[in-house]
């Protein structure tokens, strides 16, 4: 049976819960298979993990998560934090991983984009000197 820890927000309880290796690998496969649909505010509203995450981790429905504020969900981010820093560990992993591909996806068209067509670089060997008629 996995931990859980009850958080109270305002009268409302809310359970908050160790997930399963089970669980963990399920989202994982969910975010590699492009399943996982796309809620940009939630995706980014904390550094370290998303709505969708805490929905995950609690029995609070993500209808339920739009009428708070931030500091309203921060015990319950807490509380999943607390019950599961090797998910946590493993969405830092995940998202630094992301991050490095699209660095490496951008850095050629990052380059390309620094050149202009007549650069020096691209006339190089070719025997003439740039600016010089022909």
């Amino acid at each position: 049976m996995s931990a859980t820890k009850q958080v109270d927000l305002d009268g409302r309880v809310v359970t908050v819960r160790e997930l399963t290796v089970r669980d963990v690998r399920d989202w994982l496969a969910t975010i590699e298979s492009g399943q996982q649909e796309i809620d940009v505010v939630g995706e980014f509203l904390f550094e370290d993990c998303t709505v969708d995450d805490l929905v995950r981790m609690s029995d609070m429905p993500r209808e339920a998560f739009d009428a708070l504020t931030p500091s309203q969900i921060s015990p319950i981010r807490e509380a999943a934090r607390d019950l599961n820093p090797s998910f946590f560990r493993a969405r830092a992993a995940v998202a630094a991983a992301q991050a490095s591909i699209v660095r490496q996806l951008l850095l050629p068209v990052a380059s390309n984009a620094t050149r202009s067509p007549s650069s020096p670089m691209d006339i190089q060997g070719s025997g003439t000197t740039p600016g010089a008629s022909i």
